[in-house]
């Protein structure tokens, strides 16, 4: 029987879970935990707490905890499959969310998971096939709509990806991920401008839309429009109030090396280590090497031109706050 405690504890945990207050909420389902040594939801929704702010194993410690004492929990096995494919751990990702399946053969999660983790493969034929059984369970499920999409798009099969984006927006013109994806798609293709009108429209569905201030940052940072791409990254810090995001710290360290600014852009790299796990951390540690070797090169007068002429001597007054 739960107690009156337990659920109260669990409820706030939640709360704070879904205000993205997940240190607070790590210290509730603690507290559940702690009453409660066999309360595997309260693991699960600590490990989930713990991918969110990037501490992989600290999360699939907790996900491995759940599961001693539940271990056929779809949500749980996904949710490991999940943290596991961020970590990198593909094929130990795929174990999981195969089992999953096993489980529950309408899991769309699973089969969703699965495909996300074959196209970091880059086994994106494999990907679709999977996919294909998603869409035997629900053909109008949005994000097996999405991740085919993302699949053709990495076959580039750019009007293929797009169709498939514009079927999730038919029965939602609202879908951000849509509007991203469809926006990104374009940038593949090379036009550049239309994918600034698609990530723009997300910002007029929400002017608050952190991909999207990423996304316009990168276009831009591809336009080699640097200062227009860190007044975006600028956006999107402020809006995530000090939390950690990897694409948008990866960006904005790549966007202050470009601009010279390399004291700022080694400390954005240094927030990067110490933040994240395997693949990204050692690519964090890389680059300080690179900028600290450029910062050397630009102390001795030997530094590159790294921004073209033409981003110094533009007139445009472009920024991330246009309106479409």
């Amino acid at each position: 029987m739960v107690k009156i405690n337990e659920n109260t504890a669990y409820k706030r945990g939640q709360e704070l879970l879904d205000e993205g207050e997940y240190e607070e909420a790590i210290e509730k389902f603690a507290e559940v935990i702690a009453d409660n040594p066999r309360a595997w939801k309260a693991m699960n929704s600590q490990g989930f707490a713990y991918q969110k702010m990037s501490k992989y194993t600290e999360a699939v410690q907790c996900f491995d905890k759940a599961l001693e004492i539940n271990p056929k929990s779809v949500e749980v096995l996904n949710n490991k499959g999940v943290t596991l494919s961020m970590r990198g751990l593909y094929k130990d990702a795929i174990v999981c969310f195969d089992e999953a399946y096993a489980n529950d053969k309408t899991s769309l999660e699973a089969l969703n998971g699965k495909a996300i983790a074959l196209q970091h493969m880059f086994s994106y034929k494999e990907a679709l096939d999977v996919l294909e059984s998603a869409m035997q369970v629900d053909s109008k499920h949005p994000q097996t709509l999405l991740s085919i999409a993302v699949t053709l798009q990495k076959l580039k099969q750019y009007d293929r990806s797009i169709s498939f984006f514009k079927k999730v927006l038919s029965g939602d013109k609202y879908n951000t991920k849509a509007w991203n994806g469809i926006g990104v798609t374009y940038q593949l293709m090379g036009d550049n401008d239309s994918a600034l009108k698609c990530f723009t429209k997300i910002l007029n569905i929400n002017s608050q839309d952190l991909q999207a201030w990423i996304s316009i940052g990168y276009v831009y940072q591809k336009m080699f429009k640097f200062k227009d791409a860190l007044k975006c990254y600028k956006k999107a810090q402020a809006i995530v109030n000090g939390r950690y995001t990897h694409k948008l710290y990866d960006g904005l360290a790549s966007c202050l090396t470009k601009l010279s600014e390399f004291d700022q852009a080694i400390e954005v790299y240094k927030i990067i280590f110490q933040s994240e796990e395997g693949k990204r951390k050692w690519d964090a540690q890389r680059s300080i090497k690179f900028v600290n070797k450029l910062k050397r090169k630009q102390a001795v007068g030997m530094l590159p031109e790294l921004v073209p002429p033409t981003e110094n001597n533009s007139n445009d007054n472009t920024s991330g706050d246009q309106e479409d």
